[in-house]
């Protein structure tokens, strides 16, 4: 067992900090429920029409999600004495790492999608709807992607890691991150261990980016930029939903494990090699960052 671990196990603010994450994460769902749905009835906002996920709904579920998180992650900082020194938020090249990994998270999506096609297991359209109403909905989901992306990064990439590298060594941090990151998703429509595997490897990719880099954000550009190709740019379904006004129609056709069935390319097996492809990327062109906190 590493000397930092073993410090760590008897530290009470390590503890501390381990009754806050686990507190947090199980009172969120009712505060949740008890900040948004006044919030939804009052703006007269509807998650679902005609099947598909509203941008207003869920743009304002994403931000309170964000705040929650944002608490969350303050709360750990200050019981830690800020022992972190702003790893990973804090960050001279956020921007850099952001962009970096919205281009990759776009790309090996896209690769993905354009292989089930060259298989033939699916068919691209374009949805009809007017170029106003395009360009609303292709940039409202970037936007709300992007804060859906740093809530759940701020949750399973810098709370999860800052806490459980105290008890596990980095190692085991990665594997905790890797594994909650399908049990938060395991309720899901349509999710099967295909995806739910493919989940864990893609957390356990977001866990390594933030000790490679030394930063959280080449994982919340990436995790955006995967979810707004899958679900409102190619009008696939994104983690089981469809989303209103997506740009492309893509109608799968042939077998699930190549199409990914209800949980959309995600679940394909192409969807591993994208991931895989992903690190590589990262790898090559993220910039590496011993982690010194």
């Amino acid at each position: 067992m590493p000397p930092s671990v073993t410090k760590n196990l008897r530290s009470v603010r390590s503890w501390a900090a381990l009754g806050v994450l686990v507190g947090m994460y199980a009172v969120q769902a009712p505060v949740e429920a008890w900040i948004f749905d006044p919030l939804r009835d009052a703006a007269n906002l509807h998650m679902f029409e005609n099947g598909e996920m509203s941008l207003g709904a869920y743009g304002a579920l994403m931000v309170v999600r964000l705040v929650w998180n944002a608490a969350l992650v303050a709360a750990l900082s200050s019981v830690l004495n800020d022992q972190t020194n702003g790893f990973p938020i804090k960050d001279p090249r956020l921007l850099r790492h952001a962009v970096l990994g919205l281009g990759i998270g776009i790309s090996v999506m896209s690769l993905a999608i354009i292989a089930i096609l060259a298989c033939g297991d699916a068919e691209l359209s374009i949805h009809h709807q007017s170029v106003t109403s395009a360009a609303v909905h292709g940039t409202g989901w970037l936007l709300f992607d992007g804060i859906g992306s740093l809530g759940e990064e701020l949750f399973g990439r810098a709370a999860l890691l800052l806490v459980s590298e105290r008890f596990l060594a980095r190692g085991g941090a990665i594997a905790v991150s890797a594994i909650m990151f399908s049990v938060v998703h395991i309720e899901n429509p349509g999710a099967s261990p295909v995806w739910l595997a493919r989940l864990a490897l893609q957390g356990a990719v977001l866990a390594y980016a933030v000790y490679r880099t030394g930063s959280l954000w080449w994982s919340v550009g990436y995790h955006t930029g995967w979810n707004w190709a899958s679900a409102p740019l190619f009008g696939a379904a994104g983690s089981g939903y469809l989303d209103a006004g997506h740009l492309l129609d893509l109608q799968p056709t042939g077998a699930v494990s190549i199409t990914g069935g209800q949980v959309g390319p995600e679940g394909s097996v192409f969807a591993f090699v994208a991931v895989g492809m992903a690190l590589a990327l990262l790898c090559r062109f993220g910039p590496r960052h011993p982690y010194t906190g």
